[in-house]
């Protein structure tokens, strides 16, 4: 089977798909008539037309450069004032792989103004046919107002992938991952990355921060992917806790970090989150002394 798949790649290829046959059929041509050739090239002509509508049909439907539209397939509200928007790719078996941790651009139209959003997509290497972003949606929020009056069917604008995380299997023994609120989405995008992969053996341990239990994002899907995979590890920390409230008290402190990711050495930081958690973790990062080479803020 594995040499029949590379003897399709090796069709696919235009040098051996597309120019040899075609300078052997010519060649032929000419040995046994010239009178045949005006047949010939009418037939490669042909060849060619439908190699090229292929080719154009397996282009991903995502451009890094050019905006194009996604219509919108489904939404479903997840927590208060968060929903999770599905949109569809231009095939049903194609699959939305970009680098890890990185974002989609996105873009309405308002006020005149082009107002550009970035979104790390929540769906993995293995969803066809489609791509999921997670959005929380804020009353003042320009981008996001808009998203919310998008009706099923109807489209919206993106391009990408955007970033600079170059994420390379076992670089490290482990990986500490902090986020917050909708800075999840970046940090399931590595933590998927690392676990369908058999052969890295990369630790995660998650600190996940939000204001209260129910604000939690994607909770049951975390809990359960660290149920089932004994390599990812989560503390969740919340700062009003409910009364059956089991876990982390607070914003993420120094002993928090080190509590859970342990030493320095041997973990690399990815965390995401809004600026004023960004700045509250650099500095406690900063007293820890923790080896600058070693952080990446998304």
């Amino acid at each position: 089977m594995a040499d029949t798949d590379d003897k399709r790649k090796l069709l696919a290829n235009p040098l051996h798909g597309i120019v040899i046959p075609t300078g052997l059929l010519l060649f032929g041509t000419w040995l046994f008539s010239w009178s045949y050739m005006p047949y010939t090239i009418a037939f490669i002509i042909v060849i060619c037309s439908v190699q090229y509508y292929l080719a154009t049909q397996r282009q991903a439907s995502m451009h890094q450069t050019i905006w194009r539209d996604f219509e919108l397939i489904d939404r479903t509200m997840v927590a208060p004032m968060t929903a999770i928007y599905r949109f569809k790719l231009n095939r049903e078996d194609e699959v939305l792989d970009i680098p890890t941790g990185h974002h989609l651009s996105c873009v309405f139209t308002v006020d005149g103004k082009d107002e550009l959003r970035y979104y790390s997509p929540i769906s993995n290497q293995f969803d066809a046919g489609f791509f999921d972003i997670l959005v929380k949606h804020y009353p003042q929020g320009k981008v996001t107002s808009k998203l919310a009056s998008v009706q099923i069917g109807q489209t919206v604008k993106f391009r990408g992938p955007v970033g600079t995380l170059d994420y390379k299997p076992n670089s490290n023994k482990a990986l500490g991952l902090i986020a917050g609120g909708t800075g999840i989405t970046p940090i399931l995008q590595v933590i998927t990355r690392v676990i369908t992969n058999p052969e890295d053996e990369t630790e995660l341990k998650l600190i996940f921060a939000c204001q209260t239990p129910n604000q939690i994002l994607l909770k049951s899907e975390l809990d359960s992917i660290a149920e089932k995979y004994p390599k990812l590890s989560v503390y969740y920390t919340v700062d009003q806790p409910s009364e059956d409230w089991a876990g982390g008290v607070g914003y993420v402190s120094k002993e928090m970090i080190q509590d859970v990711f342990g030493d320095e050495k041997d973990t690399k930081i990815l965390m995401s989150g809004p600026p004023a958690m960004k700045s509250h973790v650099h500095g406690l990062l900063e007293e820890l002394q923790w080896d600058k080479e070693k952080i990446f803020y998304f």
